[in-house]
Parts: structure tokens; sequence; C-alpha cells
């Protein structure tokens, strides 16, 4: 028996599960299937728990300042175990509300993996679905280092998992997720060392900016090793032996964080014809349409801006474009985005040297600075602004923040960024004080 639907999503992700619950609601036929847990990588591997232990990781400083303010400390003690415990039950909450989600909106949910028999049918468990439309939304999984297979190491979807605390780790790479986890390890105890092959972390970043967040975290322990990468790994006695250039270390962990690859080895696509990108993502068209006529991507399989919100986003684009003659593209310009690192970071727009590359001229703001609530502490942490505007119209194309609750601030000035907010406006605007938000609003050189 084959079963039959108007639109069939591959993914329960975030993305996977919007356009769902949304096609439904619209009064498509619509079916999903996910083999894992619902919520992606996101609810179970990414966003939502490495939030979480960024939190966790916080306290251990949080306990230092609250001393400044006269507060005396006699015990404080961390049981990792408690936290992943606590982790595990709000995530299990969360799966169970992306459920409820789905059945509410009467969406036929499989639970197992779909794999393609041709460019309308599909094989979910031992199920034959057959579809007008099909959605694949499968987002992305660790990628895998080829070049250390002899030895365990540790991935991101891992780390949240261990046993137990290491004393010490290695953490292969520079980019968000390599700087997140290695802010969350030092901030609970551990010895942490991060490596990168070039001269700074987040070198997709501003240059200014990541240089800052580097020398940050260095001041509060994290061993940043730059130019150098293990030319070979093995495990000696429950260590690990790490081979650099000029010298050997051993660590407890060693954990690879080089990014993620597109999670499509399940899906069989050839049976579709459906063509890849020469990073091996899913090459889609403007109005996310695979090279199979009936078949569509969404969110980090197509490796377009890998971020949940934008996964949702495209997924309403999609079904919205379903429904209409009227074809809409997406539009990634201005997409505000945080790095969860100790200091956080978070900014909308572009880089200072993206932005000279794009306008004739430009105007930047600088702002560096140490928050009130270090004041009466030993921390050496600071602020940092940046503010970059085309100096042909005064408008704000780019809009840095690193420090504490960053995200939670740039999320509101985006809005104002998005909808072409010019310098002299932000000038006109009265700061609330003290805070370090206020800051943004009295840049002037």
């Amino acid at each position: 028996m084959t079963l039959k639907f108007d639109l069939f999503v591959i993914g329960g992700g975030s993305g996977g599960v919007r356009a769902a619950r949304y096609a439904s609601s619209l009064g498509i036929n619509t079916g999903i299937a996910e083999g894992s847990r619902l919520g992606g990588t996101c609810v179970n591997k990414g966003c939502i728990p490495k939030k979480l232990y960024s939190f966790a990781s916080h306290y251990s400083e949080e306990l230092n300042l609250m001393r400044s303010f006269g507060w005396k400390i006699d015990k404080s003690k961390f049981s990792w175990n408690k936290l992943v415990k606590n982790k595990k039950k709000e995530l299990f909450r969360l799966n169970n509300i992306y459920q409820n989600l789905l059945e509410n909106s009467k969406v036929k949910i499989f639970e197992d993996y779909a794999e393609f028999v041709d460019q309308n049918t599909l094989k979910v468990g031992n199920k034959y679905i057959h579809s007008k439309n099909i959605l694949i939304a499968v987002g992305t999984k660790p990628r895998e280092l080829n070049k250390f297979s002899n030895v365990n190491i540790l991935s991101s979807d891992e780390a949240f998992d261990l046993k137990k605390l290491p004393k010490n780790i290695l953490i292969m790479g520079g980019g968000y997720i390599a700087v997140e986890f290695a802010s969350i390890f030092n901030g609970l105890g551990v010895n942490t060392s991060l490596c990168v092959r070039g001269k700074r972390i987040l070198s997709d970043f501003d240059k200014e900016i990541s240089e800052f967040i580097m020398q940050q975290m260095q001041e509060k322990g994290v061993k940043i090793i730059v130019e150098d990468f293990p030319e070979k790994i093995q495990l000696k006695q429950k260590d690990y032996q790490v081979f650099f250039k000029n010298k050997t270390r051993r660590y407890e962990k060693v954990m690879g964080a080089l990014g993620r690859v597109p999670n499509i080895s399940k899906l069989k696509i050839e049976n579709a014809k459906i063509k890849l990108n020469f990073k091996g993502a899913i090459h889609t068209d403007d109005l996310f349409k695979t090279s199979a006529k009936n078949i569509y991507a969404i969110g980090d399989v197509i490796d377009k801006v890998q971020l949940t919100p934008v996964a949702i986003s495209e997924a309403m684009t999609f079904v919205n474009n379903l429904k209409s003659n009227n074809k809409k593209k997406f539009n990634y310009k201005n997409i505000p985005t945080a790095v969860f690192s100790n200091p956080n970071y978070a900014f909308v727009g572009y880089s200072e040297n993206e932005a000279k590359k794009i306008y004739k001229k430009i105007k930047v703001y600088k702002s560096q600075f140490r928050s009130l609530k270090f004041s009466m502490s030993k921390s050496k942490e600071k602020v940092l602004i940046k503010l970059i505007t085309n100096a042909s119209n005064d408008k704000i194309v780019g809009l840095h923040y690193v420090g504490e609750n960053a995200a939670e601030i740039i999320q509101g000035f985006s809005v104002a960024v998005v909808n072409g907010l010019t310098k002299s406006q932000l000038d006109k605007t009265i700061g609330i004080h003290p805070t370090c938000a206020e800051e943004l609003v009295t840049l002037k050189t």
C-alpha cells in the first residue's frame, strides 16, 4: 500500500516542522518523517543545549563577582551529571511540544528515516509514500575527521553527554562551535586548549572583533594555539598524545569542531536525480527548488545561512510560494546572529572589511570600556561596540557588540538596522543610564 500526500517533509527539525505545520494549516495534506528526535539539531544537539551549558559555565564567574559585592561564598560545588540530567529533561519537554504542535496541526508523523525511491516516491521504514511535492529539511551533522580515524575524536554532538568532565581538553577548530565549547568547558573548570590553522579564531567574522574575543578568552584562561594543527594523534594509556609541528601535548579528551556537513547519507538522493553543489550541499534555485522539479530543500542542508531562525523563515517562504502565483525570493541580507562565547558576541550587517568592498566610503565608530558590573572586581573583561555606516547616506550597515547579553541587545537594534536606521537617528535617541547598551546611542568617534 502506498500512502499519498500533497506535501511530504523529510526532517523534523525547526525548518521541517514549521513547514509541515504551516502547510497543513493551509489545507495541504502533509506528512513528515523524522528518524530521530523531533526538534532536530537545534533542540537536541545544538542551540538549546549549548545555551543551557553556556548559562551553566558563566556561574563560576558570577560567584567570584558576588564577593566584590559583599557576598560571602562558603561552599560551591558543580555537578556535571546534574546539568546533563536536567538538560535531558528539558529537551524531552521540547520534543513533546514539537510532537503536539504537529499532531494539533493534523500533520501525519512517521517516526523513521526516509529514502528516495524516485522523484515522487519515498520509502519510510516499511511504508511507501507518494507525494506531489517533497521538502528536504534534514540539516547537517558534524564533519568527520578522516585524518584521525584511528582514534575516537569527540564531536560536538557527543560533547553534551560526556559521562564526566575531563581534566583537560583540546578543541580543534576556530569557528563558532569550537569557540562556544571552549568557553563552556573553560567556565566549568576544564583546562581548555583550542587550536587553529590560521592566525585567529572566528576568521569569517570581523577581524578586529575576532581578535578582541580571542584576547578576552585568553585572559579568562583558554589556551589558544594559532598557526598550528595536530599532525598525528595517538591514544596512549587513556590520554591522547597530540603531535603538533614542534611540540607534543597530552589531553584527556580531544574534540573536533571543524564545521558541519549536509546530513544526506541516508536519503539515496541519486534515485531522485538531485544535484549537489561544490560543497556537497543540495543545490536549489532562488525558490528552494532542487534539480528535480517537485523536490525542494531548505535549512542547513542547502548551506545558505546555517541558522535556526533562517530555516524557519525559509519554511514560511516556501509554503507561501506553494499556495501563491506571486513567488517571492528569500532575503538573506541583514540577518542578525550571535556567538555564545565568553564574552558573548552578536552582530547584524557587514564586517568592516565587507563594508569596504561594497561601499565607496564608510565611517566606523567604536567604543571599548569596562562594564560597571566588573568595576569592583579583578575581572579584566571589557565591552567592545563597533558601528559601521555608509558615508553617502548615513545608514548603519554593520553593528557589532561584544559583552554580556550581546544577543539580547543586538536583537532589538537589528529591527531598526533592517529597516534602514541611520546614525543621526541613533544620535537622537536618549540612552538609559547606567547601562552598557546606552553606549550604542552615544558613539561619537
